[in-house]
């Protein structure tokens, strides 16, 4: 159940004006719903497996790290919690599997999937709590993994589908599988077809959503709700 506080959070979210409000809003609800003094929001693509640097968050202030780019599959303990769509704590043992620029040395961290349906389109790395890791129960992880859902939401809506664009059957099926990781060979076995009408309709979609690669194709296609 999302609590008054978590749902009026989400909801100046989902009002916000700007998509880098949005942003903003989305890293500083880590601290200030939850008791943490530092937050990093990253962008992640399902297609590539790529997380990128957004924002970093502490009582400070805001700070660019769009410097910071990994394959995510390179670090499992990420990877993990992002495939299960749940926040995971990184104990002393788990964050060993972290390349230590991304660590600062900090001794733990949480791990936040934010997700909307199947897709996940960021995460977040948690620190800072009071009490240290000694402080993290498991109704704080679970409420956190219910954040990272709710933001997902609020950040899926910042592109209502627009009448303008009329995609076919096929085009929303090849952006749907895209969004799966699917490769072209594997979207040809799979809808029955040759590869090479596979990748005609991937570039008929992208041209139609103005789409300058296949990964800006699909975070299209899910902000404005042509798939899920």
């Amino acid at each position: 159940m999302v609590s008054p506080a978590l749902r009026a959070y989400i909801q100046r979210i989902e009002t916000a004006a700007y998509h880098e409000e949005k942003l903003v809003l989305t890293v500083r609800g880590f601290i200030d719903l939850f008791p943490f003094m530092g937050a990093v929001l990253y962008n992640y693509s399902m297609l590539s497996h790529m997380g990128e640097g957004l924002l970093r968050a502490n009582a400070q202030g805001l700070y660019s790290v769009n410097d910071q780019r990994e394959d995510i599959r390179n670090m499992p303990p990420i990877y993990s919690a992002i495939r299960e769509k749940r926040a995971v704590l990184l104990d002393s043992d788990l964050i060993r599997q972290i390349p230590a620029k991304y660590v600062h040395g900090t001794t733990y961290a949480l791990i936040v999937p934010i997700f909307h349906g199947s897709n996940v389109i960021g995460y977040a790395g948690i620190s800072g709590h009071p009490d240290g890791c000694d402080g993290i129960n498991r109704s704080l992880i679970d409420a956190l993994s219910q954040y990272g859902e709710q933001v997902g939401k609020a950040l899926a809506t910042d592109f209502p589908l627009s009448k303008a664009i009329k995609l076919t059957k096929r085009e929303v099926e090849v952006l749907q599988r895209m969004s799966w990781g699917e490769s072209i060979k594997e979207m040809a076995d799979h809808i029955g077809i040759s590869e090479f009408t596979v990748q005609d309709y991937v570039k008929s979609a992208l041209k139609k959503l103005g789409a300058q690669n296949r990964t800006q194709g699909v975070a299209d296609a899910l902000r404005r709700r042509i798939i899920s």
